[in-house]
């Protein structure tokens, strides 16, 4: 039987305090070999406070960071293993293209010779070959990015750190450059961790996605357990669209969402008199092939519209369910229904894609 190999990043029961301010409150995470996990979450949970912790750059409050095998929690940046790449891409105006790549192998004191092939080799695998003798600022924000990417690799780290690295670039480019990150950090093999708030972005990227909310861990999950198998309703509503919708039991396999009963699975650890909270995604709202003898369905009207190229999302309305809920229908099927505001429609939710979870308790 093969053996895993073990992880190259642990972190322990993290904690970080700002005065009475609690910004990570015992986060525990492991990290394998070559692979990429995202921090995603609102501002303000503490992903890069995190981040900024396995870099050295903050030290936190409580807790034990294990890199590789060695304890690097209380080690400062200058000895921990890693690169890294920042929003603002941090590069120095005053240097060249090459001495920016550069800067890492000089206060390694790498002879001369080494660092100029290692710095043009990294220039071709960044796609910028040819760029050395420029300055940054006569570069574009993805170009740029690049250096500094290429910066962060070029001493060979064991762990690459990037936060929000595509943020500030326009979203063509952004869609691109992502591409090319996950190309070159899986041609590499380099352990990666990126900060980002962009739920495109986690989902396009990630082996794995931490979703963080007020300084503690919602999920750790592949991007299509996040996604599809959300852990809580904060991760339901934060990671893409969806309807979440107040309910209450209603026997063993079934609940009540305003005047409708729904067959679905339920958690047998909710109670029966518990208030909870019932999601779906858009796209799990069918209406091809849905009638009156359909598990599920029920009658529609039509509100908003709104074409979004390969699809179009519709607001719809159901009486005896006070909010309004959304659907998404492909290109055929909005053709074939031809469907417009004002219409009725008949729709169904099929049970194994619909989610219970204990409605959050109001403050």
């Amino acid at each position: 039987m093969p053996q895993t190999a073990p992880d190259f990043l642990v972190l322990e029961h993290i904690r970080k305090e700002f005065g009475s301010f609690v910004a990570l409150n015992d986060v525990s995470l492991s990290v394998r070999p070559g692979e990429l996990v995202c921090f995603l979450g609102p501002s303000g949970c503490g992903k890069t406070t995190l981040l900024r912790i396995i870099a050295g750059l903050e030290v936190q409050s409580a807790g034990k960071i294990v890199q590789a095998g060695r304890d690097i929690s209380l080690l400062p940046p200058m000895q921990r293993d890693y690169g890294i790449v920042f929003q603002s891409y941090a590069l120095f105006p005053n240097l060249t293209v090459a001495e920016n790549v550069a800067y890492g192998l000089v206060n390694r004191r790498v002879p001369k010779e080494q660092r100029e092939a290692r710095v043009a080799e990294l220039l071709v695998l960044v796609g910028l070959a040819g760029s050395g003798g420029k300055f940054p600022a006569q570069l574009s924000g993805g170009e740029q990015q690049r250096i500094a990417i290429a910066r962060a690799i070029a001493t060979s780290p064991g762990l690459m750190l990037l936060d929000e690295p595509l943020s500030a670039l326009d979203a063509r480019v952004r869609v691109r450059l992502r591409g090319e990150i996950r190309s070159l950090q899986q041609r590499l093999g380099i352990t990666t961790i990126l900060v980002t708030h962009d739920q495109e972005e986690a989902l396009s990227l990630a082996d794995r996605i931490v979703v963080m909310n007020h300084g503690v861990i919602e999920q750790i999950g592949t991007p299509s357990e996040v996604y599809g198998a959300p852990a809580t309703p904060f991760v339901a509503d934060f990671v893409g669209k969806t309807n979440l919708l107040p309910a209450r039991r209603a026997g063993d396999s079934a609940i009540q969402v305003g005047a409708h009963r729904f067959a679905c699975e339920i958690d047998e650890a909710l109670g029966p008199d518990q208030d909870l909270q019932v999601f779906f995604r858009p796209e799990d709202v069918l209406v091809r092939g849905v009638d009156a003898a359909t598990p599920n369905s029920a009658s529609a009207t039509v509100g908003e519209v709104e074409f979004l190229g390969s699809y179009s999302r519709l607001t719809v309305r159901i009486d005896g369910i006070g909010q309004p809920l959304i659907a998404d229908l492909s290109v055929n099927d909005l053709t074939e229904f031809r469907v417009k505001p004002g219409d009725t429609l008949r729709v169904a939710v099929p049970r194994e894609r619909m989610r219970v979870f204990a409605a959050k308790p109001v403050a």
